[in-house]
């Protein structure tokens, strides 16, 4: 937009000279240094005073013929890109006094007005720009600082369950070796002592024996306690997916398992459960099915829960709090997630067994 603006200008004061007759030799030169001070500052170093300069060369040239006035609407135009009102205020001083030497050139205030609120409107865009591109980057840098966060959260849960899981095998092998141990040792001298005294006193040797046999019925109790606080309360196993099942009654549900599910995650089985529940229930709200086929297979790798309904399906799904929050908590365990709704509802999750990115997005085969 400068080049187009200063060459109308330019050209303007070209035509001008031309039109008036011979250029003298002193005028064609003061034209070659402005075109020089202009290709300068628009492609190697914009600088103030090289717009100060340009003020000043158009004073010597307006000396010289009042046409070279209209080059006072370039350094306008130049100090109105710039922030501060001190250059655009003294070039209207010459301005002024210029046309008080040449009222006939009262034109040139229509010229300096136009490039005035061009240049005004190319600054503020300008400005508008800028601010976008750092309010961008300021909302990338937050989204990266965001995800270093929650790559350090994750890094710190796991970290926590691993010392939480740490600290509750040493509490059960201290409560064992306390309490079973104590105990098996104590039965194990005694029935020592039975062997030895069973030749010479057989009703004490007995005795010995009946009381290891209380002992070891109390330390089995004891082990049978300690197993139980160990248990989850909820098994985590094929039968926690098949309760889920039997609680759905909108319509019937085809669930199809395979693989060892006692070596899937706690956190897998959390993510698997909360996905086959929001599915079922976004079945039931929305897609009008009679039938809900679910498969879940585990091996070595991953494991991939496949989600597929016969219901009326929908061209362009508006993804809520339900699909985003699946979506977000299966990448967060380095899987993928990924739906479609062409011919009823399908969703397919892929959890790697190590974390290892978002893969198989977009895997839509059942």
């Amino acid at each position: 937009m400068n080049y187009i603006v200063k060459t109308v200008f330019f050209g303007f004061l070209i035509i001008e000279l031309i039109l008036g007759g011979n250029i003298p030799y002193e005028q064609l030169v003061m034209v070659m240094i402005a075109i020089v001070l202009q290709l300068v500052k628009e492609r190697y170093y914009d600088s103030i005073w090289l717009t100060i300069a340009m003020l000043l060369l158009t004073c010597a040239g307006v000396a010289m013929d009042f046409h070279f006035s209209i080059w006072f609407a370039i350094v306008f135009y130049d100090f109105m890109l710039k922030k501060g009102w001190g250059g655009p205020l003294a070039t209207l001083i010459c301005v002024v006094i210029f046309l008080a030497y040449a009222p006939q050139f009262y034109w040139l205030v229509a010229f300096i007005s136009l490039s005035g609120m061009l240049a005004y409107q190319i600054r503020r865009k300008r400005e508008e720009a800028s601010h976008f591109t750092l309010t961008l980057d300021n909302e990338r840098r937050l989204r990266y600082e965001l995800e270093q966060a929650k790559a350090q959260l994750l890094h710190a849960s796991k970290e926590i369950a691993g010392i939480t899981e740490v600290k509750e095998r040493n509490r059960i092998a201290r409560e064992i070796h306390d309490s079973v141990g104590h105990n098996l040792a104590g039965i194990f001298i005694q029935l020592q002592a039975a062997q030895k005294i069973h030749a010479k006193d057989e009703n004490k040797a007995m005795s010995i024996v009946k009381a290891s046999i209380d002992g070891l019925a109390n330390t089995i109790e004891v082990l049978r306690d300690t197993v139980h606080n160990i248990k989850p309360r909820e098994s985590l196993g094929a039968d926690y997916f098949q309760e889920i099942i039997k609680n759905y009654q909108f319509c019937p549900v085809d669930l199809q398992l395979s693989g060892d599910f006692n070596s899937v995650p706690s956190a897998h089985f959390e993510l698997l459960s909360a996905t086959i529940k929001e599915a079922l229930t976004n079945t039931a709200r929305y897609s009008q099915a009679t039938k809900v086929e679910i498969k879940i297979d585990v091996n070595m790798n991953y494991t991939r829960l496949y989600v597929k309904d016969n219901g009326i399906g929908s061209v362009n799904i508006k993804e809520g709090l339900g699909l985003s929050g699946m979506k977000e908590r299966t990448r967060n365990l380095g899987g993928s997630f990924s739906y479609h709704s062409l011919d009823g509802f399908m969703i397919v999750c892929v959890i790697p067994r190590q974390r290892g990115g978002e893969m198989l997005e977009g895997a839509y085969r059942g």
